[in-house]
């Protein structure tokens, strides 16, 4: 009887949904500090799920469990990523990892746009006025190059079309909006972009970037793309919004052109180092909002994460591949 290892709980909310499968048997790591699994219930297990909405305790647990779980051979991830070295070690060790991507796809790219908004409607400057109770609306004199662009019309660049990249692609387009997607392969009607351009091109696509969006994953050909000569070619003024990995950019070189001006402001979910350091100069830039890795946050991710779990579960049981497998190319 195959054995899966659960996050507490996972195993409680879907016990309706693990009861209809009587050919499956549950085990959850031990909730009492200092406890671990059995070596001979360890030895049995085959499969596991790895869940970052179950807290640090559960996490922690089901990674730990898994890498000592020697007969291993399929685990599943409640998110996208699979850049951590433990996904990698169990990869290489040839167990099959598949992963939930799309399930949080919707909300971050509602963060993406709130946070272009944000920054192309000045309402930082707004939050720091009323924080002052302050009055202070823009002089009615105002020369034209002053004031805030319209979105209709800019050129949207967006670094990785996947399930991400779509929604923020299919949002902005309903702002007015041109949309360039970048990614290998030639997208298509569904991503919903106005063109298509391969890294390859990615120099050449910049230039036009009023706005650059980054949600590709984290990969050996992606790590450090936005160097300092890749973020000198995006016009000044432009916008950047990183909800991928904060090793795709040269985060100094970012923090340099945004504090001389260089390039308009930023909206960034991710970092380097997480936390962010205090001593970071992004905290205090004005035209910089940032968020602590948290734009995926949504009431119903957990419902998606869960129906794709469930769908996993089926194909791994009944022995089909799946399109969810996790590479490391």
């Amino acid at each position: 009887m195959p054995v899966i290892l659960l996050p507490p709980d996972v195993a409680v909310r879907l016990r309706p949904e693990l009861r209809r499968i009587p050919e499956l048997e549950v085990v959850t790591p031990p909730e009492e500090p200092g406890a671990f699994l059995a070596p001979d219930v360890l030895d049995r297990v085959d499969a596991a799920f790895f869940n970052l909405a179950s807290g640090p305790s559960g996490t922690r647990r089901i990674l730990g469990a898994a890498r000592r779980a020697t007969n291993l051979r399929w685990i599943h991830l409640g998110h996208s990523g699979v850049d951590d070295p433990v996904f990698e070690e169990l990869i290489g060790r040839g167990v099959v990892v598949t992963n939930s991507a799309g399930a949080n796809a919707e909300p971050i790219a509602q963060s993406a746009l709130a946070g272009l908004l944000a920054l192309n409607r000045g309402l930082p400057g707004w939050l720091d006025a009323q924080r002052r109770h302050a009055w202070e609306p823009d002089p009615d004199d105002l020369p034209s190059e002053q004031l805030p662009r319209e979105l209709r019309g800019q050129t949207m660049v967006i670094f990785g079309l996947g399930s991400i990249g779509r929604y923020v692609a299919q949002f902005a387009r309903a702002f007015g909006i041109r949309v360039i997607g970048v990614r290998r392969t030639p997208a298509t009607p569904e991503d919903g972009v106005d063109a298509w351009a391969p890294p390859a091109r990615l120099d050449e696509v910049l230039p036009e970037a009023d706005i650059l969006v980054l949600t590709a994953p984290l990969t050996s050909e992606t790590r450090g793309t936005f160097d300092a000569r890749r973020l000198d070619r995006l016009p000044a003024g432009a916008v950047v919004i990183n909800v991928a990995r904060g090793e795709l950019v040269d985060e100094a070189a970012l923090a340099e052109r945004l504090a001389s001006g260089r390039l308009g402001g930023a909206y960034l979910d991710v970092f380097v180092t997480e936390p962010l350091p205090a001593e970071s100069p992004l905290w205090e830039l004005p035209n910089v909002l940032i968020s602590p890795h948290d734009s995926a946050r949504s009431a119903g991710t957990q419902g998606r994460v869960d129906a794709i779990f469930l769908e996993e579960l089926g194909r791994w049981l009944r022995g089909e591949d799946s399109p969810r497998r996790a590479r490391l190319d």
